[in-house]
């Protein structure tokens, strides 16, 4: 297979452009074009990066972020925030669904000053509150730049089709 017939992947393994017809017979397609996986992994990888940059300048994690924002939304007891968020921690939940890292989170916030415990489990104290704010502003900085010439009815379109996906490969809401 010659250089032009091969992809890079976002992954790092080279992939063929040669695909499958419905009926499964090998087509041919054009160099550019590329298949789904490749985009998904990519933008995947490229809001990784961005949202990563927002918070590398506060010395914060995109998981000190959604600590932050479960307990601002009324989730107060840890093992909740842990059992929520455990889907989303490299290296899944540990026995008893608990994310390895929200304690440590919920520790940093704490010593921060941005929550606080209260009588009924965590709160997000007034400090909170403004760092919220301010880092709310990056991060929807962060989202503008990702849907930048992309109507809402292009981007409504690409997460049905996306959900619909999902669901053809066996997810379904809540699982």
């Amino acid at each position: 297979m010659s250089a032009s017939e091969r992809i890079d992947d976002p992954a790092g393994d080279e992939r063929s452009v040669k695909g499958a017809s419905a009926g499964g017979a090998t087509t041919e397609r054009d160099p550019g074009e590329r298949p789904i996986g490749y985009w998904l992994k990519l933008v995947d990888r490229l809001i990784d990066q961005d949202v990563d940059e927002v918070f590398l300048r506060t010395g914060l994690t995109r998981r000190h972020w959604q600590v932050l924002n479960m307990v601002r939304d009324g989730v107060s007891d840890v093992t909740t925030v842990d059992s929520v968020l455990s889907p989303f921690t490299t290296g899944g939940a540990r026995p008893g669904g608990h994310a390895p890292a929200v304690s440590a989170e919920i520790s940093d916030l704490q010593a921060r000053g941005w929550v606080t415990q209260g009588g009924a489990g965590w709160e997000v104290t007034v400090a909170g509150q403004h760092a919220y704010h301010d880092l709310l502003d990056a991060v929807s900085l962060s989202r503008e730049r990702l849907a930048e010439g992309i109507t809402r009815e292009q981007y409504d379109r690409t997460i049905a089709t996306l959900e619909q996906m999902a669901r053809n490969l066996g997810w379904s809401p809540g699982a």
